[in-house]
């Protein structure tokens, strides 16, 4: 039963100005920044139109495709396998109870063998490399083939390090005795002598010998001999700049060569209160020690050297046959 036509627009203006969104024409008359945020609910102010999610489940998505990307990176190198399942299953059994856990929360910092996170360890600045490889071209192409400094032909065989630590709360008139008791000495033995030294420093020196050592080894590839073979069959006696004698069976064993230390930015300051109303600035001093690391292979160089220069050393003659020159004929006192 339909109702007749007036009574039809009164039903149809009452349902328009129960409608929570604004007339046609009133839209029309509104900016275009207010047409969008135009709502005529006041109970859907404030209100974000998007379902929330719980942080949790949030969290969990987030690790999960971290763990794809990943796996899926770390895979470039290895490519698909057929049996990339049942290795997988093999992998499961064989590990023990708990590692699971442990490697789903470490995952994303195991060692990578991608190409190009090498490259950013082995050749983190390509551009600055070529640079000085076109320098050291066209400096060869400029000598004319002209031979080699001594400096620059031991540079080639010999390697050595320099290492600098960080700044230290003490001051240059204690750390100057540490570093005159390590230098000259092979790693190992400095080690043992400030892990054993009534100073407080002795202990941050301890780690900063260590890591000097670490980065030789690494970084230069410095006391590898008993690795790759290369000792002695019966040790070398060598003498020292010192002059102390000791035996030498490995080349490549590290030793500290020079060790100096150097000031750092003051870290504070305290009032020192005096007599008669005095007072004064007292500075707390900071200092970082360096290291030079080398091989045995420079002391037996060194010895050598001279050994070579004594022997071509004529013999000393006390009084020497020498021609009279600038005669008078009176006496010259």
């Amino acid at each position: 039963m339909s109702l007749p036509l007036p009574a039809r627009r009164l039903v149809q203006t009452a349902r328009s100005a129960t409608t929570s969104s604004p007339s046609l024409h009133l839209r029309y008359l509104l900016p275009s920044t207010q047409k969008r945020h135009a709502s005529w609910n006041p109970f859907s102010w404030g209100k974000s139109s998007k379902p929330k999610q719980d942080p949790l489940s949030l969290e969990l998505t987030r690790r999960e495709n971290e763990q794809k990307i990943y796996k899926r990176m770390s895979d470039r190198t290895s490519g698909d396998s057929i049996f990339e399942d049942e290795i997988q299953d093999a992998e499961r059994r064989n590990e023990p109870e708990g590692e699971g856990a442990t490697k789903a929360s470490m995952a994303g910092y195991e060692l990578s063998n991608i190409k190009e996170h090498k490259m950013r360890a082995l050749d983190p600045d390509p551009r600055w490399r070529v640079r000085w490889q076109r320098r050291q071209v066209m400096q060869m192409v400029r000598n004319g083939g002209k031979k080699l400094s001594k400096d620059q032909q031991i540079r080639l065989v010999e390697k050595d390090l320099t290492f600098q630590s960080e700044n230290m709360e003490t001051s240059m008139k204690k750390l100057v005795h540490l570093a005159h008791q390590i230098a000259g000495k092979p790693i190992e033995e400095a080690i043992t002598q400030m892990r054993y030294t009534k100073k407080k420093t002795g202990k941050q020196l301890v780690y900063y010998l260590e890591e000097a050592r670490d980065r030789a080894i690494v970084s230069r590839g410095m006391g590898l001999g008993k690795a790759n073979g290369q000792t002695f069959a019966e040790p070398k006696q060598i003498q020292t700049k010192d002059g102390k004698w000791m035996e030498v069976s490995d080349p490549t064993q590290l030793y500290v060569d020079q060790a100096w230390v150097g000031k750092g930015p003051w870290r504070g300051y305290r009032i020192r209160y005096h007599a008669r109303g005095r007072s004064s600035a007292m500075w707390h001093p900071s200092t970082h020690i360096n290291f030079v690391l080398k091989e045995e292979k420079t002391r037996i160089r060194q010895h050598q050297e001279r050994v070579d220069k004594q022997a071509k050393a004529k013999p000393w003659v006390h009084l020497p046959n020498r021609p009279v020159t600038a005669q008078r004929q009176h006496y010259s006192w």
